[in-house]
């Protein structure tokens, strides 16, 4: 039988984009406060990281954002270009410009993330 310590580790790592608490201790069958216990333990462990995305943290394995990062850079076979491009946008010398390839959902999760941002902006005006 899996130790709740690998089972909170599998759990987090079977997620793309991380998941919440509450979402590793529903997931792997054990309380919030037993997950928390061994969040702290692994984050200390360097083994587990997370990012903080409006109230919540989306807790993932340690380095696997940068993978996500690195694979997102390589060039897609089928066009051949690079993944990031930098240029001077529209011949001014100030403004560069970046173009780059990435996951759609990256950019959906972008999106949500900065609308949570414009969200709470607005509730302080």
């Amino acid at each position: 039988m899996a130790s709740y310590k690998e089972k909170i580790l599998e759990v987090i790592g079977e997620s793309k984009m991380g998941l919440t608490t509450v979402d590793v201790a529903k997931r792997a069958g054990v309380s919030k406060t037993t997950v928390i216990k061994y969040l702290s333990v692994l984050s200390s462990e360097r083994s587990v990281e997370f990012a903080e995305v409006g109230p919540s943290k989306l807790w993932r394995i340690r380095g696997q954002g940068i993978k996500a990062a690195e694979d997102a850079q390589k060039p897609m076979k089928a066009e051949g270009l690079p993944a990031l491009d930098i240029d001077f946008c529209d011949d001014q010398a100030e403004v560069l410009c970046f173009s780059f390839k990435v996951d759609p959902e990256q950019i959906c999760a972008l999106m949500k993330r900065a609308n949570m941002c414009m969200h709470k902006a607005a509730q302080t005006l």
